[in-house]
This record gives structure tokens, sequence and C-alpha cells, in this order.
């Protein structure tokens, strides 16, 4: 990877390469066996969460997550099996995101943990089980491998966040830019 270390600042041309190189050394650090493809997916999920509104809804004149249980909602609510599919998803992307992205904060609250790692594994075992349509049915294996393994993914989401942050900003000249965890923040005076 093209990474280049500046003040404590990653910088990498493509943040879908930083995401893919940094879930598949988490996982052999690790030792996580996943599906090539499951990786995949939970490289792009973080791709796509690095950016606040895909991960907060705007309500209320603010930012703010949604709970998992409203997004359940929204799912039983579902006119069709497509929509009730997508929201699914949704709370089960949001399910190993937060739980891996919180982890720490988590985990003194058994119970919320325990909590994400049900909602998330649950609507993940859903789509696996109900895939019929030919793009459903491609991802099954990926859905059924994180429902399986919902706890094992969320622990590697933490391992990845914490080495890094998630970009703060991406530059207008293509690179982004994300501090190294490992390198404290400078101290407000």
């Amino acid at each position: 990877m093209g990474d280049q270390t500046q003040g404590g600042l990653i910088q990498t041309p493509q943040l879908g390469e930083y995401f893919h190189d940094a879930v598949h050394t988490a996982a052999r650090q690790c030792g996580v066996s996943a599906d090539q493809s499951t990786l995949h997916y939970l490289a792009l999920l973080l791709c796509q969460y690095a950016r606040s509104e895909r991960v907060f809804d705007y309500s209320d004149q603010r930012l703010q997550l949604r709970p998992l249980a409203l997004l359940y909602g929204e799912a039983l609510e579902a006119r069709s099996q497509r929509e009730r599919r997508l929201w699914l998803q949704r709370l089960g992307d949001l399910a190993l995101f937060v739980g891996g992205w919180f982890a720490g904060r988590l985990s003194r609250h058994f119970q919320d943990l325990d909590y994400c790692v049900a909602m998330g594994g649950n609507a993940y075992g859903y789509l696996n089980q109900t895939a019929q349509q030919p793009g459903d049915r491609a991802m099954a294996t990926v859905f059924g491998e994180l429902a399986d393994g919902f706890d094992r993914f969320v622990d590697l989401v933490a391992v990845v966040t914490r080495r890094r942050e998630l970009p703060v900003e991406v530059m207008l000249d293509g690179e982004t830019r994300h501090r190294d965890l490992a390198t404290p923040p400078p101290t407000p005076h």
C-alpha cells in the first residue's frame, strides 16, 4: 500500500485500498479466517462509513445515531421484501460498525454489546436465509458468514478502527488523511 506518514497523519490515495489492507492485516493478526468476499464487504462498509452522513441520521436539527430497534421497526413495516432486506442490511451494517467502533464503551455495558451483536447477527441471518433473487443469493454467503461470526467481525472492526481513526477529512487533491492513533493528539492549551 502506498501510505506515507507525515506528522502523525497517514496519507492514502484511495480510501478503499487503505481499508482493504487494514481489514486483511487485522484478520491475519486476529486469526480470523473468512471468505475473501466477506473481508471485501467489510472493507467497503468501513469505506462507506468513513463519511459521517452514512452513519448518522439528521433529525431534530442535529446528527444522531438511529437506534437499532427503530431500524428493526422500519424493516417490520416494510411494504416489500426488497425494502425489508434493505432495512435489515442497514441494521446489520450499523450494528457491526457501531459494535466495533464503540467496542470499548459498549463492553463496559455488557448488555449493550450483546444487544448489538444479537441485532446485527440476526439481521444478517435473515438476509442469508431469505436470499431468493440472483443478486441476493450472490451475497448470501457473505451475510451467512457475518451472521455466524458476528462477534468476531465486531472485534475485527474494533482492531481496524483502533489502529487508526477513520479519515477526518478528504483533501481536495484526492488524498485521504487520517490520524495515526499511535500518535497522541495535541494537548489543548
